[in-house]
């Protein structure tokens, strides 16, 4: 009876000492970096640009924008990295008129961009997703449509510039997510020869699909 006793007190006194052992559990792994491919459809209002007398007025014409960002995961959810973007976009060229512009005519131009960017937003399922970037953005290759012939400034135009936006992902395993994501941006192009009454911003607004791929492995474990 002694001799139980005593054994019962050794099993009763060790279960709490075992339950304050945290084993390590690995998690599965996460990705280090991401890539991600989109396209959307952009569009903006009018630039002014006092250098050449000149205004080029987008018209809030919808047309696709081709996106491609490479970040860093720092966290869960996470990562910082660059992103780039292209769009080849109609416009309404107002000039000052000669052989070499027009006073007004339809034409193209190439819109590109190159900057730092952030993404937050991940987890199993759908989830909320914020991205932001900021950097330049260069119009060049401005053409008219009848001819092709280049319009002012034949070099091309950079601006600063920044975007925000929001929207919903899925994740459809631990290296793959779809977004949704609507962009707000504004570039700010220079003032040198404009009235007051001139526009120098260009509103930019883009909806895109996204495909985010993950690749390389970030542990992390917990106890």
């Amino acid at each position: 009876m002694n001799k139980l006793f005593v054994v019962s007190v050794l099993v009763l006194s060790a279960l709490p000492a075992q339950s304050q052992v945290r084993r390590r559990v690995s998690r599965a792994p996460e990705p280090s970096a991401w890539i991600t491919g989109s396209i959307g459809l952009f569009n903006g209002n009018d630039v002014s640009d006092g250098s050449t007398n000149s205004v080029w007025d987008f018209g809030r014409a919808s047309v696709p924008q081709y996106r491609l960002a490479v970040e860093k995961g720092f966290g869960r959810t996470s990562s910082i990295g660059v992103t780039g973007s292209y769009v080849h976009a109609p416009f309404t060229y107002f000039g000052s008129g000669g052989d070499e512009s027009c006073a007004r005519c339809a034409a193209h131009l190439d819109v590109v961009s190159l900057g730092a960017s952030f993404h937050v937003g991940g987890g199993l399922g759908l989830h909320q997703v914020l991205e932001g970037s900021a950097g330049a953005l260069q119009y060049r290759n401005l053409k008219r449509d009848d001819d092709k012939t280049a319009l002012d400034p034949v070099d091309g135009n950079v601006d600063p510039y920044f975007t925000f936006g929001y929207g919903f992902g899925y994740t459809l395993n631990s290296t793959t997510q779809i977004s949704v994501v609507q962009d707000f941006g504004l570039a700010i192009h220079e003032r040198k020869g404009l009235t007051s009454e001139d526009s120098n911003t260009l509103t930019q607004r883009t909806l895109r699909l996204n495909l985010r791929y993950g690749f390389g492995n970030r542990i992390r474990n917990r106890r």
